[in-house]
């Protein structure tokens, strides 16, 4: 039962014939409640049960007849802040029953990945969830064997998508491992003897008419897509990355992702063309994601709209990643006048740690390099838009 605590609310409160007590839990702070006894005794109670700790958790706080009702709404609060602390989480999992497959990857993402970087979470726990939790959900975290996982990886490899299928391997294994941290199995059969995994060389360079061939290719998308494609060809941002910017990020003709987004930890920036300003969606709604149609979550490119664009342009085998290359590559390629140091403002563009500029000469050059990177991204602009023209 749920009501308002008040004092008159607990005096009134009666205790069903035939039961020893009775509990009634106030509407103003989750979990706070009250138990009264048939002998009329009434104790304030906090009961809770904690994200990925499977056991009810109650404290007692005090007998109403010595405390406030409002004494006791803060005392409530104080035991939810202990309650959702990592250090409480992280005891409660070590002492705990063993998980279920899907409660370890819950206890994963809350106590381990909660540490690493968001790109990084968002990426694990999408390939959890895709791949794994349903197959392996149910099943004791003690019972995952190679088996299981291999059940998961084969079907992939079998249609080449080795990347994907290392991916839900390593995912897997990465919850196991933790789980052994923990004291809930033994070993993690996934460390060794690992699938051999085809690597498929990266080096994908797409040509001028290709990247002409996709641009148009994308007239086929919606609105929203057709400007995340676009707009990736001409910012060789990672894609992940930039499908998450804000338009709070977008300040003049630069665009910047901070560093908790980033694969390095390194804030960057690049700069927007006429041409590359031109490609920005309309913003439907009052969320501050850019790429987002339900402006709660930033859309993907997937594997669907990737396949359709490759038979629309009839270029196979690239993938959105390809756009970041054949950036790098062309405008290696490309001579701009007076320009020393090209290779560095290219690097510096792609958010790459050139090993040849580290520390305190790092940061120098990466801030030194704001015009010379508006210099490259225009003129990548301009020969993509020329491109385009042409074809």
């Amino acid at each position: 039962m749920r009501k308002k605590l008040t004092n008159t609310v607990i005096a009134k409160l009666a205790v069903p014939e035939g039961k020893q007590s009775v509990k009634l839990f106030d509407t103003d702070v989750g979990g706070l409640g009250v138990r009264k006894m048939a002998s009329g005794v009434a104790t304030f109670i906090y009961e809770m049960r904690p994200k990925g700790v499977g056991a009810m958790k109650q404290v007692k706080i005090g007998r109403c007849s010595d405390m406030s009702v409002d004494q006791a709404r803060v005392r409530a609060r104080e035991l939810a802040l202990d309650y959702t602390s990592p250090d409480f989480l992280q005891t409660e999992a070590a002492r705990g029953q063993t998980p279920t497959f899907g409660e370890a990857v819950r206890l994963y993402d809350q106590l381990a990945l909660s540490n690493k970087s968001a790109t990084y979470r968002e990426k694990t726990m999408g390939t959890l969830r895709r791949y794994a939790e349903r197959p392996l959900g149910t099943l004791k975290v003690t019972d995952v064997q190679r088996q299981h996982v291999a059940a998961i990886v084969t079907p992939l490899m079998r249609d080449g998508k080795d990347a994907t299928a290392q991916m839900v391997w390593e995912a897997v294994s990465n919850v196991l491992t933790w789980a052994v941290k923990f004291g809930h199995r033994n070993d993690n059969p996934l460390i060794r003897l690992k699938p051999d995994f085809r690597k498929v060389a990266r080096d994908r360079v797409l040509a001028m008419e290709e990247v002409a061939a996709v641009w148009k290719a994308v007239d086929a998308l919606s609105e929203l897509h057709r400007a995340a494609v676009r707009l990736l060809i001409l910012l060789p941002f990672r894609k992940t990355e930039f499908l998450s910017c804000r338009w709070t990020e977008l300040g003049g003709d630069w665009l910047s992702i901070p560093p908790e987004r980033t694969k390095n930890s390194d804030a960057t920036s690049l700069f927007l063309s006429s041409f590359a300003v031109a490609q920005l969606p309309t913003r439907r709604n009052d969320s501050d994601l850019i790429f987002t149609t339900d402006g709660k979550v930033p859309t993907r490119l997937g594997s669907k709209i990737q396949t359709k664009l490759r038979t629309i342009a009839d270029i196979p085998q690239w993938q959105f990643h390809d756009f970041r290359r054949s950036f790098s590559t062309h405008m290696h390629e490309a001579v701009i006048e007076g320009m020393a140091d090209q290779h560095f403002v290219i690097e510096a563009c792609l958010n790459h740690r050139d090993g040849t500029r580290q520390g305190v000469a790092g940061v120098y050059n990466r801030a030194q390099y704001r015009a010379q990177k508006q210099t490259v991204l225009q003129a990548w602009s301009d020969l993509v838009e020329a491109a385009v023209a042409r074809g």
